[in-house]
């Protein structure tokens, strides 16, 4: 029988080995194998480097498939975990994230009702009014009672807007807020303020004045 060169039976091993050959091929590497010992070597390499013992495939399988489905679990929590997060953003600019809406004397009104100071609002919705007692300010060299009010709104809820359409889509809503101990206020001004910024002094009620702007007064 003619002998065979090594290189090809080391290009067969790795088929050798699977036992995915004939067997006249087989036979014919088991008697290679016997006598060369290069090959010989090279075979039991090559087997060490292929082999995974029968009892240890199913759980090598086993660890695959967790591993991906636990790749997979974590692919999808952090995809709801991520949508939600940009829900809850959203959400949370639509209705809370205030700004104050700019007076407009079409807007808000300041009238006398029942002996009572009131500011009406005449918008379709807001997210919020902020007003304080009467505050003792001098006022051009004059000590008055002054009071301070401003409106906000958010995306969901401003002069043009209610998305929660709470009052059955009426054209105009009329809200009333009835401004304290009113019997002692001689102005009224429209200004935002942070009534913690004054209490800390990082502002004061005679600052808040000259940014605000003079909307009721009493004659």
């Amino acid at each position: 029988m003619k002998e065979i060169k090594c290189t090809i039976i080391q290009d067969i091993l790795p088929l050798y080995i699977d036992g995915v050959v004939s067997q006249d091929t087989t036979e014919m590497v088991d008697k290679h194998l016997q006598d060369c010992e290069n090959c010989r070597k090279e075979y039991e390499s090559m087997k060490q480097e292929l082999y995974i013992p029968v009892e240890n495939k199913e759980s090598l399988l086993k660890a695959i498939k967790k591993k991906w489905r636990n790749k997979k679990f974590m692919i999808a929590m952090g995809s709801i975990l991520g949508t939600a997060i940009i829900l809850f953003g959203a959400f949370n600019y639509v209705f809370y994230y205030k700004t104050v809406i700019p007076y407009s004397e079409n807007l808000i009104k300041i009238e006398t009702q029942n002996d009572q100071l009131v500011s009406h609002y005449l918008g379709k919705s807001h997210a919020g009014v902020y007003g304080t007692h009467p505050i003792s300010v001098v006022v051009d060299g004059e000590k008055k009672n002054v009071s301070f009010i401003y409106y906000t709104k958010t995306i969901a809820h401003s002069p043009t807007r209610n998305l929660l359409d709470e009052n059955n889509g009426q054209d105009e809503y009329d809200y009333i807020f009835g401004l304290p101990e009113s019997e002692k206020i001689d102005a009224v001004y429209y200004v935002e303020f942070d009534a913690n910024e004054v209490f800390l002094e990082k502002d004061s009620w005679e600052s808040v004045i000259e940014r605000g702007q003079l909307i009721w007064k009493r004659e």
